[in-house]
């Protein structure tokens, strides 16, 4: 039996708790403290004792002490960010959650294919059907892919209107692999 890969994604984010953990994880010293910080900052947001430890896990997943990306990229990140207003830093958060999160790499993949063929909306289901080719026929699918679009509503990328999803940036118009 082939081994399924990974989602690791099943939360959204909003823009300003990736600003904290990625200010948070370049101050503190280890994924404990991150994750105490993360609590005591998210406890009042997030009611669900669940939804708040999927939200600290995919936060240090994305820009904490289980990032894929190394100290010094997260530095630059935050350097980046740090030089602009918070309404500014939307194309930096969005290539940071590319870089430390696979599966969000590949719905946007996903969306630029479609956008590359004249498609200015997508469907969640168009996408459904990409990702489930690739991560396998689970019905987790749907739902990860679904936070992902809310992420990136939450960043100011893409908006939804009538269960369409139409692109608000420019930052999309990247290489297709």
């Amino acid at each position: 039996m082939k081994e399924r890969i990974p989602v690791m994604y099943d939360r959204e984010l909003k823009p300003e708790w990736i600003d904290y953990a990625l200010e948070q994880s370049l101050q503190l010293s280890d994924e404990d403290a991150l994750t105490q910080a993360l609590r005591a900052y998210l406890r009042e947001q997030i009611t669900s004792p669940t939804s708040l430890r999927k939200v600290i896990s995919q936060l240090q997943q994305a820009v904490g002490f289980r990032s894929p990306l190394s100290r010094e990229q997260l530095q630059a990140y935050y350097d980046e960010m740090s030089s602009l207003a918070p309404d500014q830093r939307m194309a930096v958060r969005f290539r940071l959650l590319v870089e430390s999160t696979p599966f969000v790499a590949e719905v946007v993949q996903a969306i630029r294919k479609l956008h590359v063929v004249g498609a200015k909306e997508v469907s969640a289901s168009q996408l459904y059907d990409r990702l489930i080719a690739k991560y396998g026929d689970r019905g987790t699918i749907p739902r990860r892919v679904r936070y992902v679009l809310r992420t990136l509503v939450n960043l100011g990328v893409m908006e939804n209107r009538q269960k369409k999803w139409y692109l608000r940036s420019s930052i999309f118009q990247g290489t297709i692999d």
